[in-house]
């Protein structure tokens, strides 16, 4: 009854997405079996400027829930080949509150926030279902504030052009509580440490879109190495880049690719490199305009420290996925999905597995 555009016309917006994935190892892997698994996220936007309260002002509270099977416990992978893959609970996942400056040139925000919606993102590499493409292995394998649990977080943006940005934020370095993965924890204990991370990035208009950037983190959690050695700082640097090289008549339809290419200290972190790469197709497929073909492959090597305590591994381990989004209707779209994980967890005793997942969606 119009009752969604009224609310953003006063500067409020809900959104309500139910995701739900069916997943089954047909080949190789640890067991031959299959699974489901779900994702419900809720989220609320309140625009200060559209509710008459104060200019520049954005309030954002997003609630998840998940629940299902575990498919890494079948596949055996590291990079993890499910997205939404996560502890089975209910929780406030971010809440947070933005404030811009100067026509939208600087902004701050301060709150439950996650690391991966404003750094080492990519818009392409978005449409696939592993983990990796998502937030790449160097980076999620420290435990960072990304899905599914956050952290507090203090963010400030500079736009110091409308193609450049610099940004940077300093997060809690341990999210939640490790030992209680129920609900929404935040605990701040004396060995937590910080997660900082600063990002240096150039983007172009929606016509003519690409994104680069280079970024970096610093993290001072404690932790034990590959060796068992306990540690107190940590780091890594990544460099991230898409570029649309064909549009359509309407530039919502086109080809594009990225590149992701990250590095973690080697003595420090099971994957010491990673390098992902790959492409998104919207609208190939004549009379589907708003289907999306994409394909990606990640590559994650292991670094010398787990190298040495793991001599019988192999050295890395490589993903290759191929998806196809097709909508139904605008709030229904399901998404076939293959994919090939080579040495899986770089375990020789795991044999190489192809994995299919059926993802539906429901979008409001």
């Amino acid at each position: 009854g119009g009752l969604i555009t009224r609310l953003e016309d006063s500067g409020i917006a809900f959104e309500f997405i139910q995701t739900t994935d069916y997943v089954a190892d047909v080949a190789g892997g640890i067991k031959r079996t299959s699974g489901v698994l779900g994702n419900t996220d809720i989220t609320f936007t309140i625009d200060t400027e559209k509710a008459e309260l104060w200019s520049g002002g954005t309030f954002f509270i997003y609630a998840l829930a998940d629940y299902g099977s575990d498919p890494s416990s079948f596949i055996g992978d590291s990079q993890v080949t499910d997205n939404i893959e996560a502890y089975n609970t209910a929780k406030l996942y971010e809440a947070w509150y933005n404030q811009d400056f100067l026509d939208g040139k600087l902004s701050l925000l301060f709150g439950l926030h996650d690391y991966n919606s404003e750094f080492d993102a990519l818009e392409y590499a978005g449409n696939l279902i592993n983990s990796s493409f998502g937030i790449s292995r160097d980076i999620s394998q420290v435990g960072p504030s990304i899905f599914s649990t956050t952290s507090l977080a203090a963010r400030v943006k500079l736009m110091p052009t409308q193609t450049s940005y610099i940004q940077a934020a300093v997060y809690d370095g341990v999210p939640g509580d490790p030992n209680n993965l129920r609900g929404t924890r935040i605990r701040f204990e004396n060995n937590d440490g910080t997660f900082s991370a600063l990002e240096l990035g150039l983007l172009g208009t929606e016509e003519d879109y690409y994104k680069l950037a280079i970024g970096g983190w610093y993290h001072t959690a404690e932790f034990e190495d590959p060796e068992e050695n306990l540690r107190d700082t940590n780091y890594g640097s990544y460099l991230i880049g898409e570029l649309k090289v064909f549009s359509e008549e309407d530039t919502t339809q086109g080809l594009g690719f990225f590149t992701q290419l990250g590095s973690a200290n080697a003595d420090r972190n099971q994957v010491d490199l990673y390098v992902g790469a790959g492409f998104a197709y919207t609208g190939l497929v004549s009379c589907r305009d708003e289907d999306t073909l994409a394909f990606g492959f990640g590559y994650a090597h292991n670094g010398n420290a787990f190298s040495t305590a793991n001599e019988s591994f192999d050295s890395s381990e490589q993903v290759f996925e191929l998806s196809y989004i097709t909508k139904i209707l605008p709030y229904f779209s399901v998404q076939p999905d293959i994919q090939y994980v080579v040495n899986p967890s770089s375990d020789p005793d795991i044999e190489d597995a192809v994995v299919l997942t059926l993802r539906t969606e429901i979008a409001f």
